[in-house]
């Protein structure tokens, strides 16, 4: 499955343990699971992905529970990742990660 993407400079892995990504420490396994380096790597990885793939948005993972049957689809965790703010006059733009 992982040959399917095409240039992607994050992190994608294969039956990644949820457990290891919640502040909970429980949680099955995520079919796919991808940290993406920046915002280009992440559009671009989006792109690849089937137009009805589930999708799970992880954060830090705090108070967070997943089943332990896992998750039959990708979760993106944007913790570490996207992190820029940039104040231009009374425009104050943030990254996901901020």
């Amino acid at each position: 499955m992982v040959s399917m993407f095409n240039e992607l400079q994050g992190e994608l892995k294969i039956n990644e343990p949820l457990s290891q990504h919640t502040s909970w420490r429980v949680g099955g396994k995520a079919q796919r699971f991808y940290q993406p380096k920046d915002k280009n790597d992440l559009a671009s990885f989006l792109r690849q992905l089937p137009s009805d793939e589930p999708l799970l948005w992880l954060g830090l993972g705090s108070n967070l529970l997943i089943r332990d049957g896992g998750f039959a689809g990708t979760v993106i965790s944007m913790a570490g990742t996207m992190q820029a703010l940039d104040i231009d006059g009374q425009t104050v733009t943030a990254e996901v990660g901020v």
